[in-house]
């Protein structure tokens, strides 16, 4: 490992804490909120991202398996968030727990078979590889076609909906090519250069995306308001009619 990507590494470890501060912000601010405690699922993200590229700067779990070198805790860290970052995605659609499994599912395949790709060679490889982008386009289907017709029609929640779908979808398009350009792939582009990259991806996917919560709480506090607010008029409203010792 050069000293250049070490320094991304640590780079990436420390601006993942930035993301993990984020998500406890979001979670004092949705006060009672019924979704404060599902969203306090989104810390795993930058979390465990945060330690895994801890472990990389310090060269932990990285092997070398038919000559080929398997960054184990990239692949730990993908198969561990990216499948929140999607679930996520699905919850704010208000998908069917199977939809949110099934994307989830996809993206963990995708992930593996990704790997299984790495540290093999020929033509297992790029089949290997051919499943991997398969079950990438499965994801993408989630997202765009079974999603969409989940979402309710709620500004907020249809607008945090379109913001999350987008970032993830329109950033997942590089990973494959990447892969392809890297040493796993052609070998066009240098390891150096592919774990920069893949460094600078995994940032700019997480942290923006915990933040695009905490920037539109409202999706999830206005709907407590309202209850809140409901219960309210409903008290008064018994009140104005009970009849009272004046009567």
């Amino acid at each position: 490992m050069t000293g250049a990507v070490s320094a991304a590494y640590w780079i990436a470890a420390v601006a993942f804490l930035v993301g993990l501060g984020i998500t406890a912000a979001l979670y004092a601010k949705l006060g009672e909120s019924e979704d404060r405690g599902r969203l306090a699922a989104l810390a795993v993200i930058p979390g465990f991202a945060g330690l895994a590229y801890a472990g990389m700067a310090l060269g932990i779990g990285t092997v070398t398996v038919n000559g080929a070198e398997l960054v184990g805790l990239r692949y730990v860290d993908w198969i561990v968030t990216t499948p929140l970052l999607v679930g996520f995605i699905g919850y704010v659609a208000g998908a069917s727990r199977r939809a949110v499994a099934g994307v989830m599912l996809a993206d963990a395949l995708m992930i593996a078979f990704g790997a299984g790709a790495v540290v093999t060679g020929g033509t297992l490889k790029w089949v290997l590889f051919g499943v991997s982008s398969i079950f990438h386009v499965t994801l993408f289907a989630y997202l765009y076609v079974v999603f969409p017709r989940a979402v309710p029609d709620d500004p907020m929640q249809r607008g945090l909906f379109s913001l999350l779908k987008n970032h993830v979808g329109l950033l997942w398009l590089a990973y494959p090519f990447v892969w392809l350009m890297g040493p796993a792939g052609i070998g066009f582009t240098t390891g150096v250069g592919a774990a920069l990259t893949y460094a600078f991806l995994d940032v700019l996917a997480k942290v923006p995306y915990v933040y695009f919560f905490y920037a539109r709480r409202q999706a999830f506090t206005d709907v407590v308001s309202a209850a809140t607010a409901d219960r309210e008029d409903a008290t008064d409203a018994v009140g104005d009619g009970a009849p009272t010792a004046a009567d």
